[in-house]
């Protein structure tokens, strides 16, 4: 049994009284945040699971083919999936979402196992679309993107339980939206200059900020060889773009829209680089203009990536989130790095054998 995580499931629905429980799911009810869980994974391995800065999360995690009661947990898009992690002063939620796909294979005279993949709330709106014609003028993009998802969750059965947390304001824009996918229109309202950070939290609140997170670099210091060992880095710069080119909505029936957005300081450093995006159904200047400059600052530089296998009581998940700035220190032959990083992605991977790997994708401080 694994003793550092706990993997509690929750109907997509209110559970009133009178509601039937089948029979097979242990009953061992739990309220926690005024949630009513209707059973406990008990027995799971090789659990993995993820979160992105303004991006949908995924998990995985094994269960034996013939444990009944896991199995009777495990129904797609119904049952949701509440991770717990355990610590000396109470469990802490570190992931939500619903289960969406299993896997499994069968050998016989093996135990076999099956893997669960289930994925956040954010994602649950790429099944959602706008109206055949939705208008917004001089509106906050936060607020387009809340209007959005409560317009949608207000259809019949629409209802996913997300609700409206800090919406500050950023920048009004004018949108005309026809027959727009939900999660699509807020990943391009936040993935523009002056766009901003989102998040649907573990509890399904929708919250937008200027720029999400905390200052940590004084109290979150990551030191190779004093609370990092097995590091591994990855420096990515297979796609470096320092000319954007930004394709836009046809005019005069034959013509895209097209704008340059060059940075010419990484230009002269790492000769000229340029990559396109298509903004079909985007016509106005300044919106292309936001967009490839967004392609800029998150293209122009490396990302770097770091995976490190955790030291026991000295990092873990919950002492970070999300677009927090934090301090890298990794001083051997060839890697001189003491700077600070924003967090983009964090990933935690616990193995069967109660080893656990957390990896971090970092990034600098203007992307």
């Amino acid at each position: 049994m694994n003793t550092e995580y706990r993997i509690l499931i929750k109907e997509n629905r209110e559970i009133k009284g009178g509601t039937c429980i089948p029979m097979t799911i242990p009953a061992c009810f739990r309220e926690d945040k005024s949630n009513f869980f209707i059973g406990e994974i008990n027995n799971f391995k090789n659990l993995y699971f993820n979160k992105r800065l303004n991006n949908y999360g995924t998990c995985r995690f094994d269960i034996l083919v013939d444990d009944t009661e896991a199995n009777a947990l495990i129904s797609l898009c119904e049952y949701e999936v509440y991770i717990y992690k355990v610590t000396s002063t109470g469990d802490v939620l570190v992931w939500s979402g619903e289960q969406r796909r299993r896997t499994g294979s069968l050998v016989e005279n093996h135990d076999d196992w099956c893997t669960i993949y289930c994925y956040d709330w954010f994602y649950a709106l790429k099944d959602r679309y706008t109206a055949k014609t939705v208008t917004y003028s001089s509106i906050d993009a936060g607020l387009i993107a809340w209007q959005m998802i409560n317009t949608s969750q207000l259809k019949t059965n629409g209802n996913f339980g997300i609700t409206q947390g800090t919406i500050t304001a950023t920048q009004d824009r004018d949108r005309v939206y026809e027959n727009q996918n939900i999660m699509e229109a807020i990943s391009n309202l936040s993935d523009v200059i002056g766009g901003f950070d989102f998040e649907i939290t573990n509890d399904k609140v929708f919250n937008v900020y200027t720029v999400k997170g905390d200052d940590l670099t004084d109290s979150l210091i990551l030191e190779y060889g004093r609370n990092l060992q097995s590091v591994s880095i990855d420096e990515d710069f297979t796609t470096p773009c320092n000319n954007a080119i930004v394709l836009g909505e046809v005019i005069d029936g034959t013509e895209l829209t097209r704008v340059d957005r060059p940075d010419t300081t990484t230009q002269a450093k790492y000769k000229l680089r340029e990559m396109v995006l298509s903004a079909d159904n985007v016509i106005d200047e300044n919106t292309l203009n936001a967009k490839g400059d967004a392609m800029l600052y998150k293209y122009k530089e490396p990302l770097i990536k770091v995976t490190f296998e955790v030291m026991r009581g000295k990092v873990d998940i919950t002492q970070f989130s999300l677009g927090d700035l934090i301090r890298l220190i990794i001083k051997k032959g060839c890697y001189n790095i003491d700077s600070t990083y924003r967090i983009f992605e964090w990933t935690v991977d616990h193995e069967n054998d109660n080893t656990e790997k957390l990896s971090l994708i970092l990034g600098e401080l203007g992307i």
